[in-house]
């Protein structure tokens, strides 16, 4: 990827021709403000576009476009567990309002909040230490690698996700539309709980929409449960009554999670990368600030 920057009309075809170009709006006039995709006034204010924001950014993106991926795919992958349960019938335990707000109520704002206001480090830190920003020249964030991670992690998940509930219920007098909204509310609880593992700045919006968005789901099935000509009708008010219900989405929620808990836990403490390390000494100056300094003993 080519960045380019100018700040003349001379420089127009090479802003034109890089991946990315950057305009400094001078003496020399507004041309390469124009051909650019970002503006400035200085050239001194590049430091801290590439160093902080690009950063930023790139981090931001990379984690997105793999959640993205395992957020709808732990979804297809659990009705394609059904699929193959029901020897390809054309039979559903979703209904079609459960598969369209699935990706454009339930889990949508989460993700566009986290990829907004997410932030691994200060803009302290990512200036006093120029050489994190390296981490983007060795795509730590996204690359094939972790693609494929994360497709694993995935079918883990989808696999607790579908077959927990499946024999938690075996043999009891339940339809198969109440085990598709005990699936319904599991799999928004899950990419969420999921999200919230890897976040690295939590303020009051993240909270809401994290959390909020749950809460949503819950309302949207309570309203969609309550519609008489649905064929769900009523089931999320018998289920909600059993503790069978709610430990079976808590073991949900465990299961699926503890691999990829147990392995962020090893890679960071034994191999961590250098954003790790900027994180946790960023993370352990916080505390120390915090922490109450002992008073002079008097005598």
């Amino acid at each position: 990827m080519t960045l380019a920057i100018g700040d003349g009309a001379n420089d127009v075809s090479m802003i034109q021709m890089a991946d990315v170009g950057v305009g400094i709006c001078g003496q020399e006039g507004r041309q390469a403000v124009m051909a650019s995709d970002f503006a400035m006034g200085q050239f001194r204010f590049l430091k801290r576009l590439l160093l902080v924001h690009g950063h930023w950014n790139y981090q931001r993106v990379g984690y997105l476009v793999l959640y993205n991926f395992y957020r709808n795919a732990v979804f297809v992958f659990m009705l394609f567990w059904y699929i193959l349960c029901t020897a390809f019938s054309t039979t559903s335990a979703l209904t079609d309002w459960s598969s369209v707000f699935y990706s454009v109520i339930y889990t949508s704002v989460p993700t566009i909040v986290v990829g907004i206001l997410d932030k691994d480090l200060s803009h302290r830190t990512l200036l006093q230490h120029p050489k994190l920003y390296g981490a983007g020249h060795r795509q730590e964030s996204y690359n094939l690698h972790l693609f494929w991670i994360t497709m694993l992690d995935t079918l883990w998940q989808s696999l607790v996700l579908f077959y927990i509930p499946l024999y938690t219920y075996r043999g009891s007098s339940i339809d198969i539309w109440s085990l598709g909204s005990l699936w319904t509310i599991a799999v928004v609880i899950l990419v969420n709980v999921h999200l919230a593992m890897d976040i690295q700045r939590w303020v009051i919006i993240t909270h809401a929409a994290v959390w909020g968005s749950i809460v949503i789901t819950y309302a949207c099935m309570v309203v969609l449960d309550s519609i008489p000509v649905f064929p769900n009708y009523w089931t999320i008010y018998h289920l909600a009554l059993s503790p069978t219900y709610w430990l079976t989405i808590l073991l949900i929620i465990i299961v699926a999670l503890l691999p990829r808990f147990f392995c962020k836990v090893v890679y960071q403490r034994i191999w961590p990368s250098d954003i790790q390390i900027a994180t946790e000494a960023e993370a352990q100056r916080k505390r120390s600030n915090f922490e109450p300094k002992p008073g002079r003993d008097s005598g």
